[in-house]
This record gives structure tokens, sequence and C-alpha cells, in this order.
């Protein structure tokens, strides 16, 4: 376990360090003279995971504990795995046949990543969750998703 919050802490420092100095400055503009700048908050969230992420690798780096088991395993790996390339499929399907196919294949796609089989499930939750989303959009919101 000491090892993977090594690993963890590192990954989010990095990811801190590159939001704060790359990230921020590139997408969110300054604000004009007097007002406090829209960069405020993020920076101070990210400077806080940051700090929390180094504190992380600090306290594991001088633990003495041992090392146990992996955390994560092999099967839990392949998990996210797949779950990654059903957001990817429908991340395409976004750009290549619009927001319903995607909606549908990502609904559909990881309820049986899940292990669901029953196709009535699947279609009524499929359907269920997409004609929430276009009531709240459309009807509620009176704003189109594209």
């Amino acid at each position: 376990m000491r090892t993977a919050n090594i690993i963890s802490g590192a990954a989010l420092a990095v990811f801190g360090l590159l939001m704060i100095f790359v990230v921020i400055p590139v997408q969110i503009e300054e604000g004009p003279p007097g007002m406090v700048s829209p960069r405020l908050v993020p920076q101070i969230m990210l400077w806080s995971i940051t700090g929390l992420s180094l504190l992380l690798i600090v306290t594991n780096l001088r633990s003495t504990a041992d090392e146990g088991p992996a955390p994560i395993s092999r099967s839990e790996i392949f998990a996210l795995l797949k779950f990654m390339v059903a957001f990817a499929v429908a991340l395409a399907l976004f750009f290549l046949a619009g927001p319903l196919w995607a909606g549908i294949a990502l609904v559909a796609g990881t309820l049986l990543l899940l292990g669901e089989r029953r196709p009535l499930v699947v279609a009524v939750m499929t359907a269920a969750l997409l004609g929430a989303a276009w009531v709240l959009f459309y009807q509620i919101l009176r704003t189109p998703i594209l």
C-alpha cells in the first residue's frame, strides 16, 4: 500500500502542478483590473490538492510499515480498462452519430459490463435515463443538448 500511495501522490502532484502552471493560464483569462481573478479559486483548489499529495508522499516515505498485497487486483485493472473502452466508444459515437447513440452505447454498454444480462432491464434503464435527460434539457431547461 505504501508504494501505491507514493505513486498516486506523485501522480497527483504532477497533475496539480501541470494544471496550475499550464492549463489554468491557457484556459482561464485574467480578470479586469480591480477584480478578483477568475483563476483564483481553481488555483487555490489545485494548490491544496498538490500540497496534500506531497503530504501523502512524505508520510509514506517516512513510514516503516510492511508492504502488503497490491491494493488493486488484476481483475480490477481489467474492469477499469473495459470501462475506459466503453467511454471511448461512446465518445466516438457522439462525434460520428450524435448524442442519442452515444448515450445508448454508454448506458447499455456499462450495464452490460457490470454484468446485467436481462434485456428488459437494460432497455428500460437506458430509455428511462435518456428520457429523463431529454425532459431535463428540452422540456425543463429549454436548452438543446447540442
